[in-house]
């Protein structure tokens, strides 16, 4: 073949050239060679991988036709073909190809070309599928998912994800339980179905909420037996959606007192009187630890106070006094003592006696004595008071006279003075003159004292507008003080 194309290439080139040179240039023109003519070129069979073009046979002049090469995006990948039709495979998925057919003339060389865009197709993928969830508690769940199909014999697989983390792969079976979950939490469950063949996916997500842990029922909580230190609540049984049931802890004033309890019924002691309390009981799941809380409030009764007494002034003397009372009672358990009290200090405490001698006391003076009846059992009081004035002390002692004398000079000169008589002038402890105490002095006579003046002292008290003094002393063992005036000489 390739001979007889040489030769008649050899022979159209000689008889051109023959030609050419017989022929004047006046009257013959140069002959071109024809090209083959256009033909049209069609692709089918279009897979992933593969795909086939078909084109129309080319025509030309001669008696050698046509031959094909054939182009893939500008490559040469087959030549000098007589058949009308090429297929081209191991090609990329869904990807575009120029696919270009040559023609050729055997005989003259000339060619004429049609291309054609052809697209491969996508790997097929497993189809759309249905994910449902069923069969929620708290810590499980459960997905089915209908079939997914593909083209092919190899089929589909599953892989499973919960929150995007595979928990199951290559799966056949259309089911997954999802376990050991967190209660009331929402969760993505993702079913990724795989084709065995092309390794395609297609995925369905649900999302899943677990159920929330259940807690004890409400139940009743009412108080009885309210007293002066106790309580008792009850309350009805809390019940739970399990078989582990309920216990209960008990606090008082948001203090836990008592845990797990099972009976329903509790009893606070030790209280304190007229005080307010808020009793709380948490009823408790075993299975969950989930709870239900109940709260009631109430006030102990008040304690009661020591019963009325009377108080007594029996004798009183002028540094001594006898106070008694009645006895002294209450109305609940316990005892009663007496606490004593004289001008409001403390005298004398926890006293089981029904009466009490003050000594040390000062004659002629006013006392109020408070005797505060205390519950042994609750601190409970009651105060009574009483007021008496301590008797006089006899007295003899008086100043009989008292006389200012200004300074005298001469044979017989003297400084200013006050001569005072006395009725018992050793009974006398001082003498004060103008706020000042004078306790040195002159006898004078049996029954009287001088004081020496200076002449401001003299001045200061003889131009007094009240010229009195005063005369301290001490008789019967019990000080005191006399007022007196005085006359200027």
């Amino acid at each position: 073949m390739k001979n007889n194309k040489l030769f008649t290439l050899t022979l159209f080139i000689s008889s051109f050239f023959i030609l050419s040179s017989c022929s004047s240039d006046d009257d013959e023109e140069t002959t071109i060679p024809p090209n083959p003519s256009n033909f049209t070129i069609t692709s089918k069979d279009i897979t992933d991988t593969d795909f086939t073009i078909d084109w129309s046979a080319a025509t030309i002049e001669g008696t050698e036709g046509v031959e094909y090469d054939i182009y893939l995006d500008d490559t040469l990948v087959a030549s000098d073909l007589e058949v009308l039709t090429y297929t081209f495979s191991n090609l990329s998925v869904e990807t575009t190809y120029d696919a270009k057919v040559t023609a050729k003339s055997i005989e003259f060389g000339t060619t004429s070309t049609q291309v054609i865009e052809v697209t491969t197709s996508a790997l097929p993928i497993p189809s759309a599928f249905d994910l449902t969830s069923k069969d929620i508690t708290i810590t499980d769940f459960t997905i089915d998912w209908t079939a997914a199909t593909v083209e092919g014999n190899d089929g589909v697989v599953y892989d499973i994800y919960l929150d995007d983390t595979m928990v199951a792969s290559d799966l056949e079976v259309l089911t997954y339980t999802f376990s050991n979950l967190n209660a009331e939490t929402t969760y993505d469950a993702k079913v990724i179905a795989k084709s065995n063949a092309f390794e395609t996916t297609s995925t369905q997500v649900i999302d899943v909420t677990t159920l929330a842990l259940p807690i004890p029922s409400a139940f009743d909580l009412t108080a009885k037996d309210i007293t002066i230190t106790d309580f008792t609540i009850d309350w009805t049984a809390a019940t739970i959606d399990d078989n582990d049931g309920v216990v209960y802890d008990i606090y008082l004033d948001d203090t836990l007192v008592a845990s797990d309890l099972e009976v329903l019924t509790y009893t606070f002691s030790n209280l304190n009187a007229e005080t307010t309390y808020d009793a709380k009981v948490i009823a408790k799941s075993n299975a969950f630890e989930t709870t239900s809380t109940q709260q009631i409030e109430l006030t102990t009764q008040s304690a009661p106070a020591p019963n009325d007494f009377t108080l007594t002034l029996d004798s009183n003397g002028t540094n001594s006094a006898n106070i008694s009372w009645s006895s002294l009672t209450i109305d609940g358990p316990g005892g009663v003592l007496a606490d004593i009290y004289i001008n409001n200090n403390e005298e004398a405490t926890g006293v089981t006696s029904s009466g009490y001698v003050f000594t040390g006391l000062t004659a002629n003076t006013e006392y109020t004595v408070r005797i505060t009846a205390r519950s042994t059992a609750y601190g409970t009081t009651l105060d009574k008071e009483i007021t008496f004035t301590t008797a006089a002390l006899p007295t003899t002692f008086e100043v009989t006279s008292a006389t200012l004398y200004p300074r005298t000079t001469g044979t017989f000169a003297s400084a200013p003075s006050m001569i005072i008589r006395f009725t018992d002038r050793d009974l006398l402890d001082g003498i004060i003159l103008n706020g000042m105490t004078y306790t040195n002095y002159f006898f004078a006579g049996s029954d009287g004292i001088t004081i020496s003046l200076s002449d401001a002292e003299y001045d200061a008290l003889s131009s007094a507008t009240t010229k009195e003094g005063i005369a301290d002393f001490t008789e019967n063992e019990q000080s005191s003080s006399k007022t007196f005036t005085y006359t200027v000489n």
